[in-house]
């Protein structure tokens, strides 16, 4: 029987629309050996999931994603990180709380665009939720709701997105910050989705080998819309830096409609990969 996993989801602990237990749930029926949770820059739905993954005989894997500052969209993923590390809840704290500024102010652009969006028009979308654990895919259904954008694609495109009208930078640490803070906590740093920074071959390769020395671990050589080129790209980067391959769909369920829990450009994550990393990590 193949094992296939998942080293990237997300749940209602961040932008997600299944709550952490409801992931582990859908990879158990998906026939995933394990599944990671890798909320946006929180720890706070590891607890509930690593239960589930008890309760269904998977393998629960705690993660993270943090945004990191850089010139294009540059996610760095913790996994096998200590959830109880403090100085990891404390450099995220801040994080969430820049959160809850930031979609104020998003909030009064989009309304000064004619588009009336509350807060409660936010809160009211799931169970629990706060300006400091919502975002800007939250704001994109309240603007769909209320028939101001066709799509949540359309309300990035023409007002939420980089460089758009409404566009709200984040607060966020360097590369090399973010890098240590997931050492610092034990876990191993995996460069998210690069497909999103560059396609090309040396600029990948420069900017993987500069984040080595930051201590990055690997990336992500297999994910929801890679081209078997670009994959390939990355097999062939990361043999010759000696990175790790790691790989997963990005799952948000409602909010990615179209991104399905374990699957990937070209089928889905092998063990193996899992394999690697607990080999790199000091747990085989």
């Amino acid at each position: 029987m193949i094992k296939k996993i998942d080293l990237h989801t997300h749940s209602t602990a961040s932008d997600g629309t299944f709550t952490p237990s409801e992931v582990a749930h859908k990879a158990h029926k998906t026939g995933l050996s394990a599944v990671a949770l890798t909320d946006h820059d929180t720890i706070n739905g590891l607890a509930e999931f690593k239960r589930a993954c008890g309760e269904y005989g998977i393998e629960g894997i705690s993660g993270v994603e943090i945004s990191a500052k850089y010139e294009k969209e540059m996610h760095i993923v913790g996994l096998f990180i200590d959830e109880n590390d403090t100085e990891l809840a404390e450099k995220l704290d801040e994080l969430k709380n820049a959160r809850e500024v930031r979609n104020k102010k998003v909030l009064e652009l989009v309304n000064g665009q004619g588009m009336e969006i509350s807060v409660d028009d936010i809160l009211s979308q799931k169970d629990g939720a706060t300006l400091l654990n919502t975002g800007r895919a939250h704001i994109a259904h309240a603007m769909v709701k209320k028939g101001y954008v066709a799509s949540v694609d359309e309300a990035f495109k023409k007002y939420l997105g980089k460089g758009m009208s409404c566009y709200v930078p984040r607060k966020t640490y360097s590369p090399k910050e973010s890098i240590e803070m997931i050492k610092n906590a034990g876990g191993l740093a995996i460069l998210a989705h690069p497909v999103y920074i560059t396609e090309d071959y040396d600029k990948l390769y420069s900017l993987l080998k500069q984040l080595k020395e930051y201590g990055l671990d690997g990336t992500e050589c297999l994910y929801n819309c890679y081209s078997e080129e670009f994959s390939k790209m990355c097999f062939d980067i990361c043999d010759k830096l000696g990175l790790v391959k790691s790989g997963g769909s990005d799952f948000h369920g409602g909010n990615k409609p179209d991104v399905e829990l374990g699957k990937v450009s070209g089928g889905y994550v092998p063990y193996e990969f899992l394999l690697n990393m607990k080999e790199q990590r000091g747990l085989m």
